[in-house]
Formats: structure tokens, C-alpha cells, sequence
């Protein structure tokens, strides 16, 4: 992901770092820190990559899950893991690949960026002049880079690792194994073509000596069109949303990395619970915004609670605009139509809304769910469809207001707070605080025109189904949040 802002927050007691957009620029620890959900996933992709170096099983995989859902930091946890593993060193070599490979097009750059991977991870193997040879044959350059790679993976070269003696075909005559790490494979099959997509998977049945963990927002049809080379290649994991109690876990750790113990004592009210429903809400089980949001949870007053607020949405706003270019014309209207609306709507209103035929509709919101930008319910035989995430509503309308986005800010109030406390704040407010006084106003207004509580809806649900598993204690704390 793009560097849109200052996205890394340094705690001046601790040398870990959180960020936002670059989990790979975290250490080794924090990553683990605040690590939830997936641990049974990750040590699963840990073995098959041990697998793949100590045995001839190759193993591919591919990970898929929109952005935020917390793939960075599954690629990174794993990548630090296996680096660390004693069995592996003398067996594995690791080739990260960059985030973004903006000029991949060709066989040969994927060839390019792999040898750079390796020479930025093992600087000792001394590849710098190899691969400027490369450049002054350009009719051989394809043919000579893949001899290169395969002459570093299979001939543990001395210079790779200093001080361990091998000869070709690694120690005692065992083969090393290439673990490439892809971030965004989609967008690197977009740039090899066909052509460079067929050359790719003729290398790896040839020489088996790479396995593969990727990530891609979605399924392309690169993997999943049964003409394409890598049709049924590789193993598909989906990611699934953090779900509430793994995102009190992560607010939790996230604390506890930053020595916050305001924040850690916070989360054990009931309020503090409550707090987490709305972000649950706003967020769309979405790691990167939980971490976002863990910098003004515990905000109390107004004044503190607009000005990171509204600066969350300008730092959020181009994240959310990148979002938008990835996907096609069509899709970027629907998506229009659902902000605008701000509530589920059924297909023939969609189509309709945005001239499109039904079936045409159809097969695009299908796509849209899939990458993760709607979501779907059904009633009976229909379906009503809505942004997955409502602070994506937010951070789009705000290139659209003039002024005060005081609308916005209503919004968020209207599930940040209950009506209760909203009319308490509201008792009590100074009347010199006009604008404060406004937002509340506007936001009560807003509650008593709703039917029901969205917050005690989902509390009621999640105590019923807190009592039907037994569970008495969270059961428990739905209870003290419903009182």
C-alpha cells in the first residue's frame, strides 16, 4: 500500500513500531503482539513451506481477502517465522517480493525482481554484477537470468552463506528450496500476459524448486479461468473478517504493545464494549481500521473526539479513493449508489438507479462482494446489498461536502453514543459550545427517527446466541452492556 501519510505511531517507551498501511516495516515482535484470528492458519503455512524445503511436495498457495483484512501481516509474520527456523537456513532461500511491482511486464522482470529479492535479502551472495551482465545481452538476457536463478538456488555458492562449504545441488547433495512471497499477485499476472504467464509455470514444473504463499484481493481470472496456466495451481485460503471478539483481542494487544494502560482498562467496561460495537460497525471487521481507531477510543468529549475524527477521515480519504480506481466504471457507480443511499438496497433498485439490466447488476455486485467492497443479505428470495464497510460511506462523501462535514460527524455520533448518553451530553453541554450543542442535537434527532437501536439489536443477538452456546460469561458482559 501506498505511503498516503505518516502512517507509522511511535510510543516513546517501546521501540516497536504499529503501522497502519506497512505491516512488513514492523518488527518481528509486534507483529506477534498483536497477532489474532489466524495463528492455527499460519503455523499450517509455516509446514507447508518446511515441507516444501525438506521434502520434493512443492506447495502453492494463495490468499485471498480485500485490503486491510490483515494479508501484509500474514505474509510478514510468516516470512520472520521462517527466517528464524534452524532447519531451514542451510534449505530454504526467501525471495520477498515488493508490494507493488509497478514494471513488471515481461517474464524476465519477474525474473529481475525475484534475483533483486534475493540480493536485498542475502547481500553476501554478491549478485549485483551478475545481474548488471544481464542488461548487455538483452537476446539472451531471459535464458541467462533464469540460469542465474536457478544457479543460486541449486549450486550454494560459498558467497551465499559465508563459511559453509557446498557444492552444487546444496549441502551433502540435498537442494535448496526458492519460498517466494507475492504480494498482489494479480496485479503481476497482469503484467506477464499469457505469454509471460505460461513461461512462468513451465519454469516451475521443470525445475520444481519454488514454493509459493501469495495474495491477490480476489480471485482473477488468472487462477480461475480454466484456460489460464495456473488454473487449479494453487491452494486457495479465503481470509474472513475479524470478528468481534478477535477484535477485542487485537484492541487488547494493541494496548498492551503500547504500554496504554488507559486504553487496556477501558476495553474491560461496559462502555468500553459498547465502544467496540460501533467500531465493529464502522469497520467492517477491516484490521487496518481497528488499529486506526485504538488511538481515540477512549475519547470522551466532543473536543477531543472531532478534531481525530475528522482528521481520521482525511488520512483514510485516499486509501478509500484507491479502493475506488481498482475497480471498473460500472462498479464505481454502484458503489456511488450504495454510499449515497446509506442502507441495504435490492438489486432492482440498484439496476434500476444506475441503468443498468438486471443481470448485468447482478454479475457485478457478485463481483464487488467477492473483493470485498458489499455486502449481502437476504430476505425470503431477495437480496439487499450495502457497503461492507460504513466508514468507506463516510471518507467518499467527504469530497463532497462543502464546508463543515457536519452530517458525517452526526452520523458517527449517532453510533458512537446512546441515545441515552447523547441526551446526557446534550443536559450538560455548556451553551457557549454552540457547535457541539448542534452536532448532538442533530444526532438525537437523527436516533429518534430510527425504529430501533442498532447497538441493543446487536446486543440482544449476540446475548441469544451467548446463552444458547452456555457461554454465561460473555453472556454476562452483553447483559451489563444492554443495561
Amino acid at each position: 500500500m501506498t505511503h498516503y501519510f505518516s502512517d507509522i505511531r511511535v510510543n516513546s517507551m517501546k521501540s516497536n513500531f504499529l503501522s497502519r498501511f506497512t505491516p512488513r516495516s514492523m518488527t518481528h515482535e509486534a507483529l506477534e503482539s498483536i497477532f489474532v484470528q489466524r495463528h492455527q492458519l499460519a503455523d499450517h503455512l509455516v509446514e507447508l513451506i518446511r515441507e516444501s524445503a525438506l521434502t520434493p511436495a512443492k506447495h502453492y498457495t494463495l490468499l485471498i481477502g480485500p485490503r486491510g483484512i490483515g494479508k501484509t501481516h500474514l505474509v510478514s509474520l510468516i516470512y520472520h517465522r521462517v527466517r528464524k527456523r534452524e532447519d531451514l537456513r542451510e534449505r530454504l532461500l526467501i525471495a520477498w517480493l515488493r508490494e507493488e511491482e509497478w514494471g513488471l511486464s515481461s517474464f524476465l522482470d519477474l525474473l529481475l525482481s525475484i534475483l533483486r529479492a534475493l540480493q536485498q535479502e542475502y547481500q553476501d551472495m554478491q549478485l549485483t554484477e551478475p545481474i548488471e551482465l544481464l542488461y548487455s545481452s538483452p537476446e539472451t538476457a531471459q535464458r541467462d537470468a533464469e540460469a542465474l536463478l536457478l544457479d543460486v538456488i541449486g549450486s550454494g555458492s560459498p558467497l551465499a552463506f559465508p563459511g559453509v562449504a557446498r557444492e552444487r545441488g546444496g549441502v551433502k547433495g540435498d537442494p535448496r528450496t526458492l519460498l517466494l512471497l507475492v504480494e498482489n499477485l494479480n496485479d503481476v499476472f497482469d503484467g506477464l500476459g499469457e505469454q509471460g504467464q505460461k513461461q512462468f509455470r513451465a519454469f516451475l514444473q521443470q525445475n520444481d524448486c519454488c514454493t509459493i504463499v501469495a495474495t491477490s484481493q480476489s480471485l482473477f481470472n488468472g487462477v480461475k479461468l480454466r484456460e489460464s496456466p495456473f488454473y487449479g495451481f494453487f491452494g486457495i485460503r479465503r481470509l474472513k473478517d475479524l470478528p468481534l471478539a478477535e477484535a477485542v483481542q487485537l484492541l487488547a494487544h494493541i494496548a498492551q504493545l503500547e504500554g496504554n494502560a488507559e486504553l487496556a482498562s477501558y476495553l474491560r467496561t461496559p462502555t468500553g464494549r459498547s465502544r467496540i460495537e460501533a467500531v465493529h460497525h464502522l469497520a467492517g471487521g477491516n484490521y487496518r481500521l481497528y488499529i486506526v481507531f485504538s488511538e481515540f477510543i477512549t475519547r470522551n468529549s466532543l473536543d477531543e473526539l472531532v478534531q481525530p475524527f475528522m482528521q481520521m477521515l482525511d488520512d483514510l480519504t485516499p486509501y478509500y479513493q484507491d479502493r475506488m480506481r481498482f475497480i471498473s466504471r460500472q462498479q464505481r457507480k454502484i458503489v456511488e449508489y450504495l454510499s449515497d443511499a446509506g442502507q441495504a438496497v435490492s438489486v432492482e433498485e440498484i439496476g434500476k438507479r444506475c441503468f443498468l439490466e438486471l443481470q448485468t447488476a447482478g454479475t457485478q455486485l457478485k463481483d464487488l462482494q467477492e473483493k470485498g467492497y458489499i455486502s449481502c443479505d437476504k430476505i425470503g428470495n431477495e437480496s439487499f446489498y450495502e457497503l461492507r464497510e460504513p466508514l468507506m460511506r463516510f471518507c467518499l462523501e467527504v469530497k463532497k461536502q462543502r464546508g463543515e462535514p457536519i452530517r458525517l460527524f452526526v452520523d458517527f455520533l449517532r453510533i458512537w453514543y446512546s441515545p441515552k448518553e447523547l441526551q446526557q451530553r446534550l443536559d450538560y453541554i455548556p451553551d457557549h459550545a454552540v457547535i457541539e450543542r448542534e452536532y448532538l442535537h442533530l444526532a438525537l434527532q437523527r436516533v429518534k427517527k430510527e425504529s430501533e437501536d442498532e447497538r441493543i439489536a446487536a446486543c440482544e443477538d449476540q446475548l441469544s446466541d451467548y446463552v444458547a452456546k452456555s457461554d454465561l460469561f460473555h453472556a454476562l458482559e452483553k447483559a451489563e452492556e444492554l443495561v
